[in-house]
């Protein structure tokens, strides 16, 4: 059997810039948004809590800075409905960072959200809030916008070496 010089080269450089890739999370694990109304000098406000989990599937990289923002939109994806920025310091390697956000809007600016989450104010306050789990992926989304990829090893170095 004959092989080609050429095409073995081309194979094992792509083998080795997929293995030399880090996978970047591009999905939330198990989101949760509550909803409640609060009432803050006179004025009525709307708590928004939203929980969610990102894997880090790669086996040796830690995912460091890792910022970007969790969006719902419109079933269709025509409209953006609400995006919330966050920030996660590290995910280890085959870990699961911790997205957990709470923020206080008006009425005018949470009511949108209430109305994609199948809620409305007035079953909102009877309630006493709106709670949802497991979204669609079509209107809750993960954008990451920022990371930096760092070896473990040289992540365990660095830690290590604060601790002396």
């Amino acid at each position: 059997m004959h092989f080609n010089k050429a095409a073995m080269c081309a194979l094992l450089s792509a083998c080795l810039l997929a293995a030399g890739c880090a996978k970047i999370p591009d999905k939330l694990i198990s989101p949760i948004v509550k909803i409640e109304q609060a009432i803050k000098d006179n004025t009525e406000h709307y708590i928004l809590r939203f929980n969610a989990g990102i894997q880090n599937e790669n086996s040796s990289t830690a995912l460091m800075n890792v910022t970007g923002a969790v969006s719902f939109v419109d079933p269709d994806g025509s409209t953006m409905i609400m995006s919330i920025p966050f920030e996660l310091p590290v995910i280890l390697p085959l870990e699961t960072g911790i997205i957990e956000l709470t923020k206080t809007y008006p009425e005018n600016e949470i009511m949108p959200l209430v109305i994609l989450l199948g809620s409305d104010k007035e079953k909102l306050l009877k309630d006493k809030g709106v709670e949802r789990s497991f979204f669609d992926d079509k209107i809750v989304k993960l954008e990451i916008s920022g990371y930096k990829k760092d070896d473990i090893r040289d992540v365990l170095k660095d830690k290590l070496n604060e601790k002396n």
